[in-house]
């Protein structure tokens, strides 16, 4: 019998969040008829709960990539803490008698298998038309007009609330103007723009954390607003007039409110097959803007160096039902890795087929081989980045240091060329790790790599870096 590879490990990385892996190790006395499959690749059992009758709860490894869990009871957690409790059983060692698979299970996983099959077939399909595009109807085209129609229709209305903004002040913006405004941001919702809805909802955060009359981030807001205004109105003008017309060099249609499907992004050839990555820095943060919490990561694509960013959307409403994203210390294999149009850092998604395995220092090298060795070239190309009002503020990137010191009340590098670099820490973060990183790099750092944030602080001038990963034969997190 081949016993599935279930470790305690796995079980918190599939947990939603920390609160049900807790609660699922609570249950390990409450688990009983426990019950594997003769193959090795399903576990099953009851486990009691609140009302008087048990639940029953299944761990499903036919698909080791994409295993399923399933529970009669009525929490939207997946997997909820009946089936957590299952398997920290198993994964502690606890006696599973061999049994066969339920007549229900073999029911459902000959549905999940036509699934399967139906999304593989739409997939190659999809991959097919990178090379021969599929016309698009008459009808299809019409529908694509007519909703670029709609959305000028909302960027012109959110250039009037802009100047509306702009010829009262902000400092004129009291709680009762903000509600005014704030009602009819939410017209905006009506138009297919809602990457511009949020930004709008961005400036009223930062409003509320002005202090004195500091408002210089909030007059960054609105500037990227109005960049982004008069780039949505020319690009869709543009598309209006050739529906099939799509930017993608630009992050500009997921900034206007678009959200890409994976068969979408396979057509347009922003692909990579069969990739190889390894997670840099992880953090998570509130959005009061968007109303929802976000787990953000930066990972390298092992074959080109490549940095990308993952953001998984909880929220708040859903927060407690939408599995949160942890850091990874392992590397990431994937069939398909799915890139999104953007500048330095775009936003990559995988779907549920993907394995792991471990990092080992052969991977460590790897990384460290992309790092870069010049830093006034990098400086030159983030710069040249952050210009745009509609890139990112804070690009990461992986450099290689030659030295390190003190110079006055911040840390310095310099690479092999002499060229310097100020680590500090930056708005984006609430936490510090300068001070700390101090007592681990040494003034001869030749060698050391490490993934950094840049910033530019338009209110002190200061352009610099902040430390997320050190890399020397090992990978050290500071940011996870």
């Amino acid at each position: 019998m081949v016993r599935m590879n279930i470790t305690e490990k796995e079980v918190d990385l599939v947990a939603p969040n920390a609160d049900a892996a807790k609660n699922g190790r609570g249950l390990l006395k409450k688990v009983s008829g426990l019950r594997q499959s003769a193959d090795g690749t399903l576990i099953f059992g009851e486990c009691s709960g609140s009302g008087k009758n048990p639940y029953y709860c299944s761990a499903d490894y036919i698909d080791p990539a994409a295993p399923v869990f399933r529970c009669s009871c009525p929490s939207r957690q997946i997997p909820c803490k009946h089936v957590l409790g299952l398997m920290y059983a198993f994964a502690g060692g606890q006696p599973f008698a061999v049994a066969d698979v339920p007549e229900d299970i073999q029911s459902k996983r000959a549905k999940i298998e036509k699934r399967q099959e139906n999304q593989e077939k739409k997939t190659e399909e999809a991959k097919a038309t990178v090379a021969e595009p599929v016309k698009n109807t008459k009808a299809r085209l019409h529908s694509l007009s007519k909703k670029a129609a709609s959305q000028l229709d909302g960027v012109n209305l959110a250039d009037k609330l802009l100047k509306s903004i702009v010829q009262m002040g902000l400092s004129a913006i009291d709680a009762k103007t903000e509600r005014t405004l704030a009602d009819q941001v939410k017209q905006l919702g009506n138009y297919y723009i809602s990457g511009i809805q949020t930004a709008f909802n961005d400036l009223f955060e930062e409003l509320h954390q002005v202090q004195g009359e500091h408002y210089t981030r909030a007059i960054a807001r609105l500037n990227y607003i109005s960049a982004l205004l008069r780039k949505s109105r020319e690009y869709l003008n543009a598309k209006k007039e050739n529906p099939e017309a799509i930017e993608l060099n630009s992050a500009i249609e997921e900034q206007i409110g678009y959200a890409w499907k994976l068969t979408e992004l396979l057509q347009h050839g922003l692909w990579e097959g069969n990739a190889e990555t390894v997670q840099l820095a992880f953090h998570s943060y509130d959005d009061p803007a968007r109303r929802e919490w976000v787990d953000e990561g930066y990972w390298m694509n092992l074959k080109s160096g490549r940095i990308y960013k993952t953001k998984n959307y909880r929220p708040y409403k859903a927060k407690n039902y939408v599995k949160a994203e942890n850091s990874f210390f392992d590397v990431l294999q994937m069939k398909e890795l799915y890139i999104y149009p953007g500048d330095m850092n775009p936003r990559a998604r995988w779907n549920d087929a993907f394995s792991v395995r471990d990092i080992t220092a052969a991977d460590v090298e790897k990384v460290k081989s992309y790092a870069a060795g010049n830093f006034a070239e990098l400086v030159k190309t983030v710069k040249g980045s952050i210009k745009n009002p509609l890139n990112d503020k804070n690009p990461v990137a992986v450099i290689r240091v030659s030295k390190a010191y003190r110079a006055g009340n911040h840390i310095v590098v310099e690479d092999a060329q002499g060229n310097r670099l100020t680590l500090a820490e930056i708005p984006y973060f609430t936490d510090t790790v300068v001070p700390t990183l101090e007592t681990i790099l040494p003034p001869d750092a030749d060698g050391i790599c490490m993934a950094v944030m840049f910033d530019n602080d338009i209110q002190s001038g200061l352009f610099a870096a902040r430390p997320l990963s050190l890399f020397t034969d090992k990978i050290i997190r500071l940011l996870y």
